[in-house]
């Protein structure tokens, strides 16, 4: 094993995790590197000013701890419906609505016009072309018939 596992077996250790008998192992170990020795030294003292220093929570803070964590698994798009916006951003698209609003009325006036124009110019076009089809049938309709003959050496 390398220092870097030992250095795992000694986390284990100080949490009362590590096995008995890989504990003979680990004690053998930091008897023969001073590395691993000061590393239990540094966390084994980091442990016992934790344990001293430690402090009951009080029953509020627990409660904010658990709010928090619940409202960082709640997906973001129901966090974000449910948070409280400012005022004035409500106003702000309020007054962007109602801008696009007025500008779609506007776009559709302007659309109604250009439609009547077209529909105008359609039906003009159409009169135009009824009365070119009544020329002609009043051409076609005065013209002489033709009377078609066969010749007797073509057929």
């Amino acid at each position: 094993m390398n220092c870097d596992d030992i250095k795992l077996m000694i986390s284990e250790y100080l949490d009362n995790e590590l096995a008995k008998e890989k504990e003979a192992f680990l004690f053998t170990h930091l008897s023969s590197c001073d590395e691993c020795r000061e590393e239990f030294k540094m966390q084994n003292s980091i442990q016992y000013e934790v344990k001293i220093h430690q402090k009951e929570v009080s029953e509020k803070f627990e409660e904010k701890v658990f709010d928090s964590i619940q409202k960082k698994e709640q997906p973001f798009i129901k966090r974000w419906i449910t948070k409280p916006t400012p005022a004035y951003i409500n106003y702000v698209l309020g007054f962007v609505i109602i801008m696009i609003t007025i500008f779609s009325f506007l776009q559709l006036s302007s659309l109604r016009h250009d439609l009547n124009s077209y529909q105008e110019r359609y039906e003009a076009a159409f009169d135009k072309i009824q009365f070119q089809a009544q020329q002609i049938n009043l051409m076609m309709s005065n013209m002489p018939a033709v009377q078609i003959t066969m010749h007797p050496a073509k057929m």
